[in-house]
């Protein structure tokens, strides 16, 4: 483990060091922010890449609405980056396009045009042409006049296409091919009628935020709230001292979350995937009645795990795998007993390794689902398997967790869940132990119930 933290702290600080530094704006014409993304994942092959996201937070900061050269000039500076990369998606003879503009320090400006295919295909073509016009716009000095014409915009669809850099691969087209031409809207442009006839679009979209549902693809979860929940405890024996069945209810506080750290700015890149996540559960007020006596033990029941995932994202939908420490425990507080064994009940505490998965998914734009499944590897089981009690076995378990989440505001949501949980434990009846002496094979211990909690996500 420590020398993967090695690796994180100092490999990749490193690595990012020694790319060029680059902002990617979003771009114009791609409400859904897939064609930007995958811009920003070729972007991400050569350069240390600042996402769309924070660029949109950087222009409102510095009240940018345009990115003329002057706003490109204090964008940089903001950004701390060499190139920014802004553009629009298009359509031309029935093919859509995404046109770029690289503008670097002083008056370096290119463009690149390329015809919008599927995204393994776009990506490899723009990753291609960014290539080596990513070297040459970095280094040199800004430019001390800012009172030049404003650069070419791509607010309008209808706007003409920005002059060619003389490194452009495209043909130059005949002057007359300058006339303006009609635009063909695609189903998932935008145009000026689809927001006020006659208005120009106005730059801060966020169109990176809008694509991005906060419930299946976000940075940060975090949630509060309280569950109720039964747990029994069963055994398989063909003796006649058979041990009793021992089962409880009760409610208890809930706390919980997810968090990953590099995806603020976007849920999608190799680092953007690293996150930790936990829960906590203990019950309130739960005591069991001692058979024989007038007398009701307390019980402390509880669970915690706390480990790190790694998450896929496809769209609105996302896969996180990873592994974390588990416990559950269920011990009864036998201090107020003459005997111990007055309460004919083992203790229970599970400690396990619990590798697992979480699915989540949106069913609408305001309400997700999720399910994970946990395989805990129990090492420990507390005092139901020491010598003295019922003695050695093989353990098997799983955790079930499912439900859906309620978006209640911009970073506010009801989750409401159910959870299955499951010990199977086998005894090997050895000597003297509890299970050779009561004939007890085998026990079952289950835990199940819901929950409803508050949560902030971001």
């Amino acid at each position: 483990m420590r020398w993967l933290v090695l690796v994180l702290v100092v490999v990749l600080p490193a690595v990012a060091w020694a790319k060029p530094k680059v902002a990617v704006a979003p771009l114009d014409n791609d409400p859904d922010g897939k064609v930007t993304a995958v811009l920003v994942d070729a972007a991400d092959d050569h350069a240390s890449v600042t996402r769309p996201a924070k660029v949109e937070k950087a222009m409102d900061k510095l009240s940018l609405s345009e990115l003329d050269k002057r706003a490109l000039k204090k964008l940089r500076i903001e950004l701390e980056v060499e190139v920014v990369i802004h553009g629009k998606v298009s359509r031309e003879k029935g093919k859509r396009h995404v046109e770029l503009v690289l503008s670097g320090k002083g008056k370096k400006q290119m463009t690149i045009d390329v015809a919008i295919g599927s995204p393994k295909t776009l990506k490899k073509d723009l990753s291609k042409r960014l290539d080596k016009k990513i070297e040459e716009m970095t280094g040199g000095d800004e430019d001390p006049d800012d009172d030049a014409p404003p650069a070419r915009k791509f607010n309008d669809a209808s706007e003409d296409k920005p002059n060619k850099h003389a490194d452009d691969d495209r043909p130059r087209k005949h002057a007359d091919d300058d006339r303006p031409k009609k635009h063909v809207a695609a189903d998932d442009e935008v145009t000026d009628s689809d927001e006020d006839t006659g208005r120009r679009h106005h730059r801060h979209r966020h169109h990176g935020e809008a694509s991005r549902n906060p419930m299946t693809t976000g940075a940060v979860w975090l949630d509060v709230g309280a569950e109720v929940a039964r747990r029994t405890l069963t055994w398989e024996s063909t003796g006649t001292m058979r041990p009793p069945r021992v089962g409880t209810a009760a409610g208890a506080a809930r706390i919980g979350g997810e968090v990953y750290p590099f995806a603020f700015d976007s849920p999608t890149g190799g680092q953007a995937g690293l996150g930790l996540y936990g829960d906590y559960a203990r019950t309130i007020g739960l005591s069991i009645a001692v058979p024989g006596t007038a007398l009701k033990t307390p019980i402390e029941d509880g669970h915690y795990q706390i480990g790190a995932r790694y998450r896929f994202v496809f769209g609105d939908t996302s896969i996180a795998v990873g592994g974390a420490y588990w416990r559950r425990y269920y011990i009864a507080n036998r201090s107020s007993l003459m005997m111990a064994t007055q309460l004919d009940m083992p203790d229970v505490d599970y400690k396990a390794f619990a590798p697992g998965a979480e699915l989540r998914f949106a069913a609408t734009p305001t309400v997700s689902g999720f399910v994970s499944f946990d395989v805990p590897l129990v090492m420990k089981s507390g005092d139901i398997q020491s010598a003295t009690s019922y003695g050695r076995g093989t353990v098997i378990a799983f955790d079930v967790l499912g439900g859906v989440q309620i978006l209640l505001g911009p970073h506010y949501a009801l989750q409401l869940a159910g959870a299955f949980d499951q010990v199977g434990m086998k005894f090997e009846a050895a000597a003297n132990s509890q299970a050779q002496i009561r004939s007890v094979s085998a026990a079952t211990d289950r835990s199940y119930g819901v929950n409803a909690t508050i949560g902030i996500l971001y």
